[in-house]
């Protein structure tokens, strides 16, 4: 990795999503960046958001569950997002459209993790059931800065820190209550009807696979995960943008809702 051109591109980055311009992938002497360039780049993108009162890293958010994002998106694995304090916001509160380029919202299983993860190999997924108690109805808020989808690439959405903007949490319950967390109907409401379905076992064949895939790369990247940090495991319905005086809800399974108005 060049050190200064990686600065260069994160400060270019920074100065872009400052400015609220329209989304577009990175490119580093000509060529799409690739995973360890992406995450320094995250690295100071989550620092400087922290610098400007964000506050400290709260959880992650795990993007592209799903096998048909990766192969969109030219990779093989989801990507990672870190989630700050000072971005969470309370179901039932309202945000403002204004304060996005694009205002999406993604709806997920959010699973907080109890205690530091066993080392992750192939196959102990059911052991990670003993570091997880709680579980919530979420919606990741997301900003893609009016992306064209057609024109996708993985490690900049990720270098962007995963365009992640914010968490909402429904009231949370006991882990133990959902069991393993798969097969969960979940179902979202915009302004009382029915527009989407989706299913927990839509993100890597179960969330706990999602839990697994990022022990493991916390375990190559370095970093712990810690008690009371929250994972959104990836979003089981299309991502939604919603107008303003919409009301958002999203149900799943046995979970209390979580909801959100547009102002």
């Amino acid at each position: 990795m060049d050190t200064a051109k990686t600065n260069a591109l994160a400060a270019q980055l920074l100065a872009d999503m400052g400015a609220r311009t329209k989304y577009k992938p990175l490119r580093l002497d000509g060529a799409t960046i690739d995973a360890d360039t992406a995450y320094e780049v995250q690295r100071q993108v989550v620092q400087h958001a922290q610098q400007a009162g964000a506050g400290q890293v709260a959880g992650y958010k795990i993007g592209l569950t799903s096998g048909a994002m990766q192969r969109f998106c030219g990779v093989d694995e989801p990507i990672l997002g870190r989630l700050l304090t000072g971005r969470q916001v309370q179901s039932g509160t309202t945000v403002r459209r204004a304060d996005f380029v694009r205002l999406g919202l993604e709806s997920e299983l959010a699973l907080r993790i109890a205690k530091p993860f066993p080392a992750m190999r192939d196959g102990n997924v059911f052991a990670l059931l003993e570091c997880i108690d709680q579980a919530a109805a979420a919606f990741e808020i997301v900003d893609d800065r009016d992306a064209d989808y057609s024109s996708l690439d993985a490690y900049s959405i990720a270098a962007e820190n995963s365009w992640n903007a914010g968490m909402i949490l429904g009231p949370p319950i006991s882990a133990r209550e959902l069991g393993s967390f798969g097969n969960l109907q979940g179902r979202l409401l915009i302004n009382g009807a029915e527009v989407a379905q989706g299913n927990s076992s839509d993100v890597l064949g179960s969330p706990l696979n999602v839990m697994a895939w990022l022990g493991r790369f916390a375990q190559r990247a370095g970093f712990s995960l810690e008690p009371g940090q929250w994972v959104l495991t990836g979003s089981m319905i299309a991502t939604k943008f919603p107008a303003v005086g919409d009301r958002v809800r999203f149900e799943l399974g046995s979970l209390p809702p979580v909801e959100i108005s547009v102002v």
